[in-house]
């Protein structure tokens, strides 16, 4: 533990060292002033912020600030740190934004129609109207077992004749 009439100091002592430096009774009494701050049960350590090495574009490893100071010196840790600022994370909705713009709309069968024929949200809203549309839209989500089912169904009949 630090020694906490001594907060400069990094250097760590044993109990032992305490009470050889302080004697008995004072030493007890510093040893646990000095305990570690992680002990203490309302005290969350937050964890260190990791950035990923910008000399490292393939990896997806992230690093604390002091792993870089470690790998690079002190100088050198410092700027490759400020190098990996990390980029803002974009939000939720753009994400989705980014994906529909990549994908386009999701659409579903209608589910009151044999036609087979895929609309998106927007579709189902603008014909049933809000209401209705977001329970028909619901409706026709695409269920996980469905295609399963078929492709087993299709294997027992055999090849179609």
């Amino acid at each position: 533990r630090r020694d906490p009439n001594e907060p400069a100091s990094k250097k760590k002592y044993t109990k032992k060292e305490f009470l050889d430096l302080y004697g008995e009774k004072k030493g007890l009494k510093v040893w646990k002033k000095a305990a570690p701050a992680e002990a203490a049960p309302a005290a969350k350590a937050e964890k260190p912020e990791k950035r990923r090495d910008p000399n490292e574009p393939e990896s997806k490893k992230k690093y604390t600030k002091e792993e870089f100071i470690t790998e690079y010196g002190k100088k050198k840790g410092e700027k490759v740190w400020k190098q990996a600022a990390p980029a803002e994370e974009p939000k939720k909705e753009e994400k989705k934004a980014k994906k529909v713009e990549e994908e386009g709309p999701a659409k579903r069968a209608d589910p009151n129609e044999t036609s087979g024929k895929k609309y998106t949200k927007k579709e189902f809203l603008d014909l049933y109207g809000e209401k209705k549309g977001l329970k028909v839209w619901k409706k026709a989500a695409p269920k996980a077992e469905e295609p399963k089912k078929a492709e087993k169904k299709a294997e027992e009949e055999g090849p179609a004749k």
